[in-house]
């Protein structure tokens, strides 16, 4: 199993507590159907519809096992998640929930996807449970699986795990929609696993857009994604441009500070790479100094690296006549390994978005993208966060005093567009919430 491939997905919390091994895709390069599938863990069980509910809430469905081949992918993913089986009084190990339901009235059983009820593997004597029994679960003995009928929440305390499919294709690409959003090839700005041109009824480019490292799946809640320079490889001006671009857009160049974090950083590089291998530039620098050791490379705060992911033999710590040729650390896309580089040759860069500036606990780059907040003149703060902290100081001297209530006195009822302009709050007309401004604020200027 290709662990490069594994997304941070949030599975919404049916009980009181919810994790498991991240979503893996069944790519078709191996057999698969390109499809996306997360075993969800909960303590201490889940209901079959409860589970059913919150994979529908992450538009995705309990999956449906139609082959021997994705049964066997299904086994596999169960095996290698902590938790997902629990012991069962009759010596076998109840396991994950699957989406397959008993059809009300009958013996028929169906798939919640929809799909066609023509593969099964059920133990030896099951379906035995009728009506009372209506959904289906994975079961263990030893190292066999297979299918067991069960009823809804069994002794009270349902099921350790359920398994999440996502299959869906909106924009009719070939891709599987979930992988998009995940890697950021198509935007999925509200994260709800549905690409944002999907949902507004427009065209779907494939790019790279920003993808949030959500809290709820562990991760910090910042916005990354990769950027072009716009130059030509080896162009001097490279890495300072990819610099440049990140701060015009009200971010830096990526930290990395975990595992995890470089995790996520390598699934937003993966589908630049196309396959291939690429490397962009993270913000960290050497100190120019004649040691390069890790300790004398800083993040662009000027912290130190408290987490190294050098790839063997790095940094190679190359000198031509006392200076350091690679200066500059990148992340690789094939193996998510960092190198030391010149600051001219790659011609991307990992962006990281941080900054909360009006401290609701939300980091300001999405919840522009989001709309929640406003931004325009696109430089990645929001508007209110550049709002004039002194806005009753009209004539711009650094105090509000008689000379701007002078102003607003003598353009009332106007536009306002003198020399002064005394239409503070921009609603066209100088009046009492104009002259409220200047009173409210009299004094030095903060």
């Amino acid at each position: 199993m290709n662990f490069r491939w594994m997304a941070l997905v949030c599975a919404a919390a049916v009980t009181a507590g919810v994790h498991g091994q991240d979503a893996v895709q069944w790519r078709v390069q191996d057999g698969g159907n390109g499809h996306w599938y997360q075993v969800v863990v909960v303590t201490p069980g889940s209901s079959w519809t409860a589970a059913d509910t919150a994979a529908t809430a992450q538009n995705g469905y309990l999956a449906s096992v139609r082959s021997s081949a994705e049964a066997n992918f299904v086994k596999s993913l169960s095996n290698a998640t902590a938790g997902a089986f629990t012991s069962n009084p009759g010596g076998n190990e109840v396991g994950p929930w699957l989406g397959g339901a008993r059809i009300l009235g009958t013996n028929g059983w169906r798939w919640t996807s929809g799909e066609s009820w023509s593969y099964t593997q059920w133990c030896a004597g099951e379906p035995n449970g009728g009506s009372g029994e209506p959904y289906v679960h994975l079961m263990r003995n030893g190292a066999a699986q297979c299918w067991n009928d069960r009823e809804n929440n069994a002794f009270g305390s349902g099921n350790p795990s359920y398994i999440i499919e996502w299959s869906a294709d909106c924009n009719g690409d070939g891709i599987v929609d979930y992988g998009q959003c995940r890697d950021g090839s198509l935007p999925d700005y509200n994260g709800n696993n549905i690409p944002d041109c999907c949902e507004a009824g427009t065209p779907c480019a494939v790019g790279s857009y920003p993808v949030q490292w959500r809290v709820e799946d562990g991760g910090n809640g910042h916005w990354y994604a990769i950027r072009a320079s716009g130059l030509p490889p080896f162009s001097a001006g490279n890495w300072e441009a990819l610099r440049a671009l990140a701060l015009a857009q009200g971010g830096s160049l990526a930290q990395v500070e975990t595992d995890a974090e470089n995790l996520f950083v390598l699934r937003v590089l993966d589908p630049i790479a196309l396959g291939g291998e690429v490397w962009a530039y993270l913000g960290a620098t050497h100190d120019g100094t004649s040691d390069c050791s890790s300790a004398t490379w800083r993040w662009l705060d000027g912290s130190a690296l408290s987490y190294l992911n050098w790839a063997p033999g790095q940094p190679n710590c190359l000198y031509t006549n006392g200076v350091l040729d690679e200066p500059r650390l990148a992340i690789r896309s094939v193996s998510g390994a960092w190198g030391d580089w010149s600051p001219v040759e790659l011609t991307r860069g990992g962006v990281e978005w941080s900054a909360d500036c009006n401290n609701d606990g939300l980091v300001d780059y999405g919840q522009i993208l989001t709309g929640q907040l406003a931004d325009t003149n696109q430089n990645g703060v929001p508007d209110a966060c550049e709002a004039d902290p002194c806005p009753g100081d009209i004539t711009g001297n650094g105090i509000v005093n008689s000379t701007d209530l002078a102003v607003v006195l003598s353009a009332w009822g106007s536009d306002g567009q003198a020399k002064f302009d005394a239409d503070v709050d921009n609603n066209g007309t100088v009046d009492s919430a104009d002259l409220a401004f200047v009173l409210s604020g009299w004094g030095a200027c903060p």
